[in-house]
């Protein structure tokens, strides 16, 4: 089992360090996809920045051993707010992109994006459980 989770923490923190890339690439584009997920304009800058940081300590952690259980739930945590800021954008006519990982990759808001992020929660729970 301990390969097993071993796999999952590098999978995952893989996923947070490329999103953050991505992300702080491209501040301009991130600040615009926060706003429009809803995200009050004079928040923006802040939450632009927030996000890919809190990105990058939940990779950090889960590749250093003993924080390995925080970056699990840190990932949890985001994942979660992802899901439903991506979840309230659902209904509105025009699909926001959600910028998801920056410069690298985005996709409008969908259903997809929903369940990727419940895939990427089970090997965090993995993590949390057994890590």
């Amino acid at each position: 089992m301990s390969m097993v989770v071993l796999i999952a923490r590098i999978a995952l923190a893989a996923v947070f360090a490329a999103a953050a890339a991505g992300k702080l690439a491209d501040r301009a584009g991130t600040r615009a996809a926060v706003t429009g997920l809803g995200v009050p304009r004079r928040l923006a800058p802040t939450v632009a920045l927030g996000v890919p940081v809190g990105e990058l300590v939940v990779a950090v952690s889960l590749i250093v051993g003993p924080w390995a259980s925080w970056g699990a739930l840190g990932a949890l945590g985001l994942l979660a707010a992802f899901s439903a800021a991506i979840a309230a954008n659902l209904g509105r006519p025009v699909r926001q992109d959600c910028h998801c990982f920056g410069q690298l990759h985005s996709s409008p808001v969908s259903v997809a994006l929903v369940v990727r992020n419940v895939a990427l929660a089970v090997p965090a729970v993995l993590v949390l459980v057994h890590g």
